[in-house]
């Protein structure tokens, strides 16, 4: 813990910190949003399993385009580059949600109820006694750590 206060207040350049937040917000909204409507056309259209790797083409996105708009690295870009990765997998989740109101059912009056971002992280909450539901949510639960432990990692290289 005392490794990690004393990295935190180290100097950062204020000019690489404000591109990394443009970098990352701008990332994490649009390109989100664009694969998050890429993984509703594969999804219903196709209905196939490579909408699996819309999270992954993002992550790698992401992880690359934060770890280049820095030059000297601060221990702050990891926590914000972990911050961006769910902001857009938010993104990712609501744009597929507001695709799939106006596709499938042809009408937006319930957007607002999609806007929570707890239902695209409902497997941290959501347990049932169905043993399936239980080791899938494990699974995604794993797969966000490991995702977001090596994001983090990432930006120290």
């Amino acid at each position: 813990m005392k490794r990690f206060l004393y990295e935190l207040k180290q100097p950062f350049i204020k000019s690489d910190l404000i591109r990394f937040v443009i970098e990352g917000i701008l990332g994490s909204l649009i390109f989100g949003a664009f694969i998050g409507a890429l993984d509703f056309y594969l999804t219903v259209y196709f209905q196939s399993i490579l909408s699996i790797f819309t999270f992954l083409i993002y992550y790698y996105f992401i992880s690359n385009r934060l770890y280049r708009s820095f030059n000297q690295y601060h221990i702050l870009y990891s926590i914000l580059a972990v911050v961006f990765l769910l902001t857009g997998v938010y993104m990712m989740g609501l744009v597929g949600q507001i695709f799939y109101l106006q596709v499938i059912t042809g009408n937006l009056s319930r957007f607002a109820q999609f806007l929570n971002p707890l239902l695209y992280f409902d497997f941290i909450w959501r347990w049932s006694f169905d043993f399936g539901v239980i080791f899938f949510n494990l699974i995604y639960i794993l797969l966000y750590i490991w995702i977001c432990r090596t994001i983090y990692m990432q930006m120290k290289r």
